[in-house]
């Protein structure tokens, strides 16, 4: 489901018609109307207005910004054989996966998906958390884009979060393989023994994978878990979705719009 604001309403309407001059009125009729949203989303217009003017970026909602991003992606890729895949040293291997990818990302509940998952990604939770166990009281700031957080927090939580908690493990992995894969990809040819505690792009592969199956096993939500099952299913393809999503649009402007993760 979109979840667009008016602010977000009105760009939209603003950016894409321009043969008239009724905006407040347009916006009422558009307003819970996915099915008349959806084409002017992939209007060329858009992304048009956001590669002009990067301030048009901090100017809408997270929500909006992905949602047209993914879609023009899924756009592009339609026309094009290949991804290009992240590899140590800066460089970049073509990888012929692209109409995979674009598949995945036909996939409207898949696609409404990883829009929200990356603005939750635009700010980040943190807090300090007290605890007794074996006789003592404990003390750990937890950050929520931080995976070794989550997966602590899982062994403290109630039963009851850990399927929250599951699936936002599975999000920050797909996240910052997706979003800053060149920086994971700096320890690919590293050694693990000296680097252990530097996650690599096959590490986020498998804990995204595990913890997607995870929280998809444990949803209450039908659709939801469905989508969560063909994310840890097609975990690859979604990352590389995300990859063509930064390296095309998103790379002067993601410091900006997400803290640069400690990879």
């Amino acid at each position: 489901m979109l979840h667009l604001t008016e602010s977000d309403l009105r760009f939209v309407v603003e950016t894409v018609i321009t043969r008239r001059r009724d905006y407040d009125h347009i916006v009422q009729l558009l307003r819970d109307k996915e099915d008349l949203l959806e084409p002017m989303l992939e209007d060329p217009k858009l992304i048009e207005r956001l590669v002009r003017d990067e301030e048009a970026f901090l100017q809408i909602s997270p929500h909006l910004l992905f949602s047209v991003l993914l879609r023009r992606v899924r756009i592009e890729l339609e026309k094009e054989a290949y991804v290009f895949e992240a590899a140590p040293r800066g460089k970049r291997i073509p990888i012929f996966e692209a109409p995979a990818v674009a598949e995945l990302l036909s996939n409207k509940q898949i696609r409404d998906y990883l829009a929200d998952m990356l603005s939750s990604f635009a700010r980040i939770n943190s807090g300090i958390l007290y605890w007794k166990e074996g006789g003592a009281w404990h003390m750990r700031r937890f950050s929520d884009v931080d995976m070794e957080d989550m997966i602590e927090l899982t062994r403290l939580a109630d039963p009851e979060m850990r399927p929250r908690l599951h699936k936002r493990i599975a999000d920050i992995a797909l996240f910052l393989s997706g979003i800053f894969p060149d920086q994971a990809a700096l320890f690919e040819s590293r050694s693990r023994s000296t680097f252990s505690d530097k996650p690599t792009l096959k590490d986020y592969e498998k804990q995204g994978r595990r913890f997607y199956s995870l929280a998809a096993r444990e949803t209450v939500h039908a659709p939801w878990g469905t989508t969560l099952e063909a994310l840890a299913e097609n975990f690859t393809f979604a990352r590389r979705a995300l990859n063509a999503l930064s390296d095309r649009y998103l790379k002067k402007q993601r410091i900006r719009y997400f803290r640069a993760p400690d990879l």
